[in-house]
């Protein structure tokens, strides 16, 4: 694994139904020169009193104001699904200078657009139909099916990020001078092979990659994977640093 003298911030944005907490492991097992930054959605795990957003644009906005504070140094963002989708917006609105500190985008289990055009939206889908697609992701809680209270409210967010999420299906992203790379779980069942995370080269001028690692849809659960995708990382961007600070 690669060092590096410079700190970089690491944005994580969370999937859907998910709060910042999905990432606070990796604080544990990250190299020290990265700071691990799980930001929180409004409506979501600390900020769960605040109002649910599903509005990309909205959303991003708030997002950008969390992250600018931290923005003033070398940063990388990296997003999980619905999160991988949001961070685009985020980049959309960064300034000149939060730009040239972003050093890398990753993305994580989340195919490349031009393969989700055609999914069928889910935020309209019944209470049945929603669980059925979260239980194929192997991380649903079985003790939220017994308590009728806390899985109306779990199913009041999920079906919010599920609307995010769809509104994000056509989004066009312009290419960028910002290297990227992309990382997925090989027994992903949005994914059925890597041509749907390679399609990302089309978004970067700098394309670093796509790695499959163990794992389905929550790969980095996979604690050897989870070890597998921060060296990934932390390689990629210690060696862009360098060139550029030397």
């Amino acid at each position: 694994m690669m060092q590096t003298k410079t700190k970089v911030n690491m944005f994580c944005f969370p999937p859907a139904g998910s709060g910042a907490v999905i990432y606070y492991p990796w604080k544990r097992h990250v190299a020290e020169w990265i700071n691990i930054i799980p930001v929180e959605y409004p409506g979501h795990g600390a900020k769960v009193k605040q109002e649910l957003i599903n509005e990309p644009e909205v959303l991003a906005k708030v997002m950008l104001q969390d992250l600018s504070d931290s923005a003033n140094q070398p940063f990388i963002l990296f997003g999980h699904s619905v999160g991988a989708a949001l961070l685009w917006r985020v980049v959309e609105l960064l300034s000149p200078e939060q730009l040239s500190n972003l050093k890398l985008i990753v993305v994580s289990s989340r195919p490349e657009y031009e393969f989700i055009r055609d999914m069928p939206e889910k935020h309209a889908l019944t209470q049945q139909d929603i669980l059925g697609e979260l239980k194929k992701y192997n991380n649903f809680p079985q003790e939220i099916l017994n308590h009728q209270d806390t899985l109306n409210f779990f199913l009041k967010i999920i079906r919010n990020d599920f609307h995010l999420s769809d509104r994000m299906l056509h989004d066009h992203i312009a290419k960028k001078n910002i290297p990227l790379l992309a990382v997925y779980g090989v027994d992903d069942p949005d994914i059925p092979d890597i041509d749907c995370m390679n399609g990302w080269k089309n978004h970067s001028e700098k394309w670093l990659g796509a790695y499959a690692l163990e794992g389905d849809h929550f790969y980095f659960r996979n604690e050897k994977s989870m070890h597998k995708m921060l060296g990934i990382i932390s390689d990629a961007v210690s060696e862009i640093v360098e060139e550029a600070y030397g």
